[in-house]
C-alpha cells in the first residue's frame, strides 16, 4: 500500500489535513474552556486572558493531532487511513501518539515548566502527576475527530463527483 493512495484526486490529502486540524481545534477549544475551573488562577482571570490562553493550548492540541494522525499514517503506509476504513493499528497509534506527548507535556508544564497548575478540582494520576481531564482529552476526542472527519472527508468527495 503506497503512502498517498492513488484512488484520491490530488489535492485530497491537503483537504485531509485542514479537516483534521480544524475539527481537532474545534473539539479542543470546547474542551478548554470546559476544564478551566479545573486549573489555578483561571476563574479569576479576565475572560480575554483564558480565551487568548486556551486559543493557544488549542493551536498546540491540533497540531498534536496533526502529528500523530501523520505517526500512524506513516506506520500503516496510507495517508487516508481515517476516512478508507481504519484498522485498529492506526487509531492505536493516533491514539498513543496524543496520549504520550500530553503525558510528557503535562509532566513538564505542571512541574520544571511551571506553565500552569490543578486546581483542587483536578483528578490527579499519582504515578504521573496528569490530570485525568488531559488525558481523557486525548481519548475522546481524538476519536471524535476522526469520525467526524471521515464523515466530513466523503461528504466533500460526494460534493467534488458531482
Amino acid at each position: 500500500m503506497v503512502f498517498l493512495n492513488s484512488t484520491y484526486r490530488p489535492g485530497a490529502a491537503v483537504v485531509l489535513v485542514l479537516m483534521i486540524w480544524g475539527v481537532s481545534f474545534f473539539l479542543h477549544f470546547f474542551w478548554e474552556m470546559v476544564q478551566v475551573p479545573f486549573f489555578t488562577d483561571m476563574t479569576e482571570a479576565r475572560h480575554l486572558d483564558v480565551v487568548w490562553l486556551c486559543t493557544r493550548a488549542t493551536i498546540g492540541d491540533a497540531n498534536i493531532a496533526i502529528g500523530a494522525y501523520a505517526v500512524a499514517a506513516l506506520i500503516s503506509r496510507d495517508w487516508f487511513w481515517a476516512v478508507s476504513g481504519w484498522r485498529r493499528t492506526s487509531l492505536s497509534v493516533y491514539l498513543a501518539g496524543g496520549l504520550v506527548v500530553t503525558i510528557v507535556f503535562e509532566y513538564w508544564a505542571t512541574g520544571e515548566g511551571e506553565r500552569w497548575n490543578y486546581s483542587e478540582l483536578m483528578p490527579v494520576l499519582s504515578w504521573t502527576g496528569t490530570g485525568v481531564l488531559p488525558l481523557a482529552q486525548w481519548v475522546f476526542l481524538p476519536l471524535l475527530t476522526v469520525l467526524v472527519v471521515e464523515w466530513m472527508f466523503l461528504g466533500w468527495l460526494t460534493l467534488r463527483a458531482k
